[in-house]
């Protein structure tokens, strides 16, 4: 009878009993440290045939950080993409801090660590099963915070997937897994409808995981994600490009000279024959001439022209070029030049160190500032500290900054080039064939893009560069004057932490992360001389290192720093990466900026070691070398 009562019971009173996960709706329940967490994580993509991708970036309304005005950030900042980004940092949160030593973690020093085969995290591009190097780090802050940071910008239009087992605390104790994570883990039903829908998706990424020898049952985390397309991250930008070059016509628009300041400076010996000030005319797709202000769109979505504007620009003519002293004159190259963090064009080349620099290497330097992070965006810049969906206005003012660039490589070579300003005793001081792009800093940074979009200057150097600007602005010790806005804006460090590092996102329109590796079928071969130093204070050497081995370049002879997974340069390279020991004393590790600044940054343009190189590599040859005797140094 005991038999026949069980046999009629229905069928649900068999099942096991649901597991009582931690739910909030929209949130990725994987994790209840955070709503968004781990991240970047497939929870917030949804399908969408229209993509490249076939999927869609979707956060829904609560997911986002809010500040402290309660404001969240607007999902549509991100609905234009249909993956995110390939130079994403990952990261999850524990209930208690990671040992690093004692779980034998791969740390900064030691990415190879991250290859073997009992590693405690593993990286896998799923189609393929194989392991990428990164390494992983607590957050400074917020020590439960765990940060898994690639070796190099992953691939577009990928599905990846990650694994965290074996990590233990100070005390020897492994870190338990989340709840939601381990009820997928181990076939637990559960009553959260996110996770259950996910639950194919995650035993294909167990048995991935399984086939690169990866045992999921002491699994503390597992998640997988997709990489936004190319087009996706690029589509804007190249849409900006195309029409803008297309309306410059070869030549460029013209150049108006408003300012001549002959014998400028105040330097004894005088450095600088002429100081000339004006602007020239680019195609904008601004709604507005002035910051805040976002693109244009047509009915399709697309950027859309509005308008030529006249953009300033400044020109400094050194005395080696409009006065040789005793030699003819000649033609000059000339060198747009990019400047730093926030700051301006005029002020950066009028400046008596690049006034130097000029004499030096008998160039002519052109520079505009860099709209989107100049002086004119401060006001818009801090108000997306304040409010993260205020970002739009500098990440697509930033494209317009980018075909600015563009414009003044364009016009230096054609409507600026016969300019009576620059001619002298009949002399031409422009020869319009050796026009090429430099830049410092955050100019170095984009100077990266530049190089790849631009079709009128096939060299470039990019001097203490990086990649990936929420990776390493809070590395840098610039950042420090903006950190207390962002904190009082949003003062939880988990909040702050995903905040910016869902903007990676939006800014992959015109960070280098996404640009380094130019298609196969691009159209022009670009050359790229990294130029960096050791131990920067403000453009952290693990954004460079990210540049260096993303972009495939071989270290010089001399170089002061040898990143993980670089390789030496054969001779006469294509393109190089130098890294000059300035004397500046070692950065912290971690996410957190330097107390100290040695200013090496700001004085390797005046190192011989690094105008050697330059001078070199910007001659018709196209020669990358070094003179230094042992490692590359201010002398």
């Amino acid at each position: 009878m005991r038999l026949l009562a069980l046999a009629v019971l229905p069928l649900w009173a068999c099942q096991p009993p649901l597991a009582p996960i931690p739910e909030t709706e929209g949130c990725d329940n994987l994790n209840a440290q955070h709503c968004l967490l781990p991240w970047p994580s497939d929870r917030f993509l949804s399908k969408d045939a229209a993509t490249v991708t076939g999927l869609r970036l979707n956060y829904e309304p609560n997911a986002l950080p809010a500040n402290a005005q309660g404001i969240r950030t607007s999902p549509r900042v991100f609905s234009r993409l249909d993956g995110h980004s390939p130079a994403a940092q990952l990261m999850t949160r524990f209930v208690r801090p990671a040992d690093l030593t004692a779980s034998r973690a791969p740390i900064q020093s030691d990415i190879g660590r991250s290859l073997d085969a009992d590693s405690p995290t593993v990286r896998l591009e799923l189609s393929t099963g194989q392991r990428l190097a990164h390494w992983v780090e607590n957050d400074v802050r917020e020590p439960t915070l765990f940060w898994l940071h690639p070796a190099e910008v992953l691939e577009p239009n990928r599905d990846y997937g990650v694994a965290i087992r074996g990590l233990v605390d100070a005390d020897g104790v492994a870190l338990p897994a989340e709840p939601g994570f381990a009820a997928l883990r181990d076939s637990v039903p559960t009553q959260v409808k996110d996770l259950e829908a996910r639950r194919p998706a995650y035993r294909q990424l167990l048995d991935t995981l399984l086939s690169a020898h990866v045992r999921t049952s002491p699994l503390q985390a597992a998640w997988r994600f997709h990489t936004a397309s190319l087009e996706s991250m690029h589509g804007d930008m190249l849409a900006v490009r195309n029409d803008g070059l297309e309306r410059l016509t070869a030549a460029g628009l013209g150049c108006t000279i408003t300012s001549v300041e002959d014998d400028y400076g105040s330097s004894t010996p005088l450095t600088t024959f002429r100081r000339l000030r004006g602007t020239y005319t680019v195609p904008s797709f601004m709604d507005s001439p002035r910051p805040p202000a976002k693109l244009v769109r047509g009915p399709d979505g697309k950027p859309t022209f509005k308008e030529n504007v006249e953009v300033p620009f400044t020109i400094i003519v050194p005395r080696a070029v409009g006065a040789p002293g005793g030699r003819a004159l000649t033609p000059a190259r000339v060198i747009v030049y990019g400047h730093g963090l926030m700051g301006d064009g005029e002020r950066t080349i009028s400046s008596e160190p690049f006034r130097g620099v000029a004499e030096s290497l008998d160039s002519i330097l052109v520079a505009t500032d860099w709209a989107g992070m100049s002086v004119p965006d401060s006001g818009a810049v801090a108000d997306a500290l304040n409010d993260a969906s205020k970002f739009t206005f500098v990440a697509e003012r930033l494209q317009q900054g980018l075909l600015n660039q563009l414009a003044l490589v364009r016009s230096m070579k054609g409507a600026c080039s016969k300019l009576p300003e620059l001619r002298v005793q009949g002399i031409d001081l422009v020869d319009p064939s050796r026009v090429y792009f430099a830049g410092g800093s955050q100019g170095g940074i984009f100077g990266a893009t530049v190089m790849r979009l631009g079709p009128d200057t096939d060299r470039g150097v990019v001097l203490v560069n990086g990649a990936a600007f929420p990776f390493m602005i809070e590395r840098s010790i610039d950042f420090a004057p903006f950190l207390p806005v962002f904190e009082q804006a949003y003062p939880d460090r988990t909040d702050r932490a995903l905040a910016l590092a869902t903007l990676q996102s939006p800014w992959d329109a015109t960070d280098p992360a996404t640009w380094l590796r130019a298609p196969s079928d691009w159209p022009w071969a670009r050359r790229l001389l990294s130029i960096s130093v050791k131990n920067d204070a403000q453009v952290p050497n693990v954004a460079t290192d990210l540049v260096t081995r993303t972009a495939r370049l071989p270290l010089l002879p001399g170089t002061a720093r040898a990143p993980w997974g670089s390789s030496p340069a054969a001779e006469n390279p294509a393109d190089a990466a130098l890294v000059i020991d300035m004397g500046d004393r070692p950065v912290p590790e971690g996410i957190i900026a330097p107390t100290m600044n040695d200013k090496g940054h700001s004085r390797v343009l005046g190192a011989p070691s690094a105008q050697f190189a330059i001078d070199r590599f910007l001659r018709p040859d196209g020669v990358i070398e070094v003179k230094c005797d042992g490692v590359c140094d201010p002398t």
